[in-house]
């Protein structure tokens, strides 16, 4: 069991042999005991990881956030937010990566806000194509519209927007199908 004075070690040799969802639980109630904050910032990462692995992707998020919440530095806590924001893309949870993505970008001025807009643009571009590639058009299409209603130049716009008929086609969504192409 973990206690409150481990060190990183100390923890790693706890967890070492022991599988994925008991590493969880350890972690969770080392983390309920309020150890000190650089071993919190390291519990919430290995948790964090662990649900990356499992695709529990919301979780991860969640993991995330906490470690943005505990770092010190604004590149950091950008960092970190980010992460959350993308990892709630992969979730589908668009709403919840707007809010770490909005908090991701008040800890930056306007040249790193810019750069981490731009990564969260390209990353749900890469998402799309992966999904895209796995035939999952449902998925793809949600993905897709979310994009589309961000903040994109014209010709990013017009991709998209070729992406998302291509999809409503095959979907067979006329009515999304019929208003986009009036667009």
């Amino acid at each position: 069991m973990l206690t409150k004075d481990m060190h990183k070690k100390d923890v790693e040799e706890v967890l070492k042999d022991r599988g994925d969802f008991i590493q969880i639980d350890y972690l969770t109630n080392y983390l309920k005991i309020m150890p000190p904050l650089e071993m919190r910032k390291f519990a919430s990462l290995k948790l964090a990881e662990i649900y990356f692995r499992k695709e529990m992707y919301v979780d991860a998020a969640k993991m995330f956030k906490n470690i943005g919440m505990n770092c010190l530095t604004f590149k950091d806590k950008q960092k970190y937010y980010s992460k959350e924001a993308k990892t709630y893309v992969l979730a589908g949870k668009f709403e919840e990566s707007d809010k770490a993505l909005k908090r991701a970008l008040a800890e930056g001025n306007s040249r790193e806000k810019k750069e981490i807009y731009e990564s969260i643009v390209v990353f749900y571009e890469e998402i799309g194509k992966k999904l895209m590639n796995k035939l999952k058009r449902e998925k793809a299409s949600k993905l897709y519209e979310k994009l589309f209603r961000m903040k994109l130049n014209d010709e990013e716009k017009e991709e998209i927007k070729e992406r998302l008929l291509d999809l409503y086609d095959k979907l067979g969504k006329r009515k999304e199908y019929d208003f986009l192409k009036g667009q």
